[in-house]
């Protein structure tokens, strides 16, 4: 299951802004510069702002499922096709901000995670979202995520670098970004 009651936030709010010049940077770093996958960083940047965001995927009991391996069992599991699809696409995203802004997380807890087998699964999710994907846009959108997966987990390094930075630390105060 997915809980789809998404905590949005707003298309005009300046971390939106904040998080574009942020990874157009990052990416930048790498002559990164596909506009389709920027938006789509910068949306799940801004998306997993709100921590419930990041774990949507629940078991048959409601619990929100907050390991990988726990994910793709959910994944496997008998659902419609378009809830397959979205565990995916989730497992992809969480792999892709965890990698990029966290990797230390995959070594702490109960279960260490290699980071070759993280971006190995990270890149799995978004083919098959790919492949099960009905709109052309979103299937090319899901491939260049495949095909350049661990160029944007550098982008997202860049980015928690810049976010570090006592500027950007600055601003996230002076505009109220927290």
């Amino acid at each position: 299951m997915i809980d789809r009651s998404q905590h949005e936030i707003p298309a005009d709010h300046p971390i939106r802004g904040f998080f574009k010049i942020l990874t157009e940077r990052g990416m930048g770093q790498l002559n990164l510069r596909d506009r389709d996958t920027i938006q789509y960083i910068t949306n799940l940047l801004t998306e997993f702002v709100q921590i419930e965001n990041m774990y949507r995927i629940q078991d048959e009991s409601g619990r929100r499922l907050q390991y990988l391996f726990e994910m793709l069992k959910q994944a496997s599991s008998e659902m419609s096709p378009t809830l397959r699809r979205d565990c995916y696409k989730h497992v992809g995203d969480l792999t892709l901000f965890n990698l990029g802004l966290f990797p230390e997380h995959l070594s702490y807890g109960r279960h260490t995670v290699s980071p070759d087998y993280y971006a190995e699964t990270g890149r799995r999710s978004y083919t098959i979202v790919a492949e099960m994907d009905s709109s052309p846009r979103s299937v090319t959108i899901y491939r260049k995520l495949s095909e350049q997966f661990e160029q944007c987990v550098i982008g997202l390094n860049w980015v928690k670098m810049y976010i570090n930075d006592p500027f950007y630390q600055y601003m996230f105060r002076e505009f109220d970004l927290t």
